[in-house]
């Protein structure tokens, strides 16, 4: 059986500029991201969508549309880092995100989530015309970076700020995007080093970890942007996982409990 493959398509002002570049691939589904939130350019990116959708389903091809919120900063590459995994657990075992029609602050989120799932990230080499892509050479394949993973420590720590959960599917539930699924949108917030120490205690069924050890997970984490301190003061950090660290914990996730299963 041949591998299925999925493009995640981040969708700009010109579909003909798209199509060149998308039909390069060899794929079965295509996933077309465009804004949540209305923008400057959201009516085009709109129209581009309705043709690009009214395209490939008159070929038969399997598509589905996703909105992100580009507008959050960071939050991209936490909901580009689930939809990968989802569509990873749903039997494709090559994905890729083609960024030919994105804005480059819009990219810079995509490529960091491409780096922490090592997603392979394209974008196309086209041909000009006085300004116009009229055609295309190939699809560059950008090369991603190592942005390092959790320790199983670190990872235990992130687990804290989430609600209980027995079956690690549930983060990757298909009924849900990011934005709808109960344990990713119910984060937990703690107000105090002390609430951390609490937290982790209880986690550990009841072994103790000192304050100091607490601080050192909080230092080391916001190294890498995991966390989000809100507000720090003597004695008291207001600590909640940065979008960044819900990338890098279902990272971890999804390997450390094998859910992906690679040939």
């Amino acid at each position: 059986m041949l591998d299925k493959t999925c493009q995640i398509v981040l969708v700009g002002h010109s579909p003909e500029k798209l199509i060149l570049s998308i039909d390069k691939e060899i794929f079965d589904k295509l996933i077309f991201i465009t804004e949540k939130e209305k923008q400057s350019g959201s009516k085009k990116a709109l129209e581009a969508l309705e043709t690009l959708i009214t395209t490939y389903r008159l070929r038969k091809t399997d598509v589905d549309h996703r909105t992100f919120s580009f507008k959050v900063e960071t939050k991209p590459v936490a909901e580009l880092t689930h939809l990968v995994y989802q569509q990873r657990l749903n039997g494709f075992k090559n994905v890729i995100v083609n960024i030919s029609g994105g804005l480059r602050t819009i990219n810079i989120w995509l490529y960091l989530a491409c780096s922490i799932t090592n997603t392979r990230v394209i974008h196309g080499d086209f041909v000009y015309d006085g300004g116009v892509e009229v055609g295309i050479n190939k699809n560059d394949i950008l090369k991603t970076i190592s942005l390092g993973k959790l320790t199983s420590k670190q990872f235990e720590f992130l687990k804290i700020f989430f609600s209980f959960y027995k079956d690690p599917l549930r983060f990757f539930n298909n009924k849900y995007n990011f934005d709808d699924n109960p344990l990713l949108s119910k984060r937990i917030k703690y107000e105090s080093i002390e609430q951390l120490r609490t937290a982790l205690n209880k986690l550990r069924s009841g072994e103790e970890i000192t304050r100091g050890a607490i601080n050192g997970f909080i230092n080391k984490l916001n190294r890498i942007a995991a966390l989000d301190i809100m507000n720090e003061r003597q004695n008291k950090k207001e600590v909640s996982i940065s979008f960044i660290g819900i990338s890098f914990f279902l990272e971890k996730l999804i390997n450390l409990d094998g859910l992906i299963k690679e040939n």
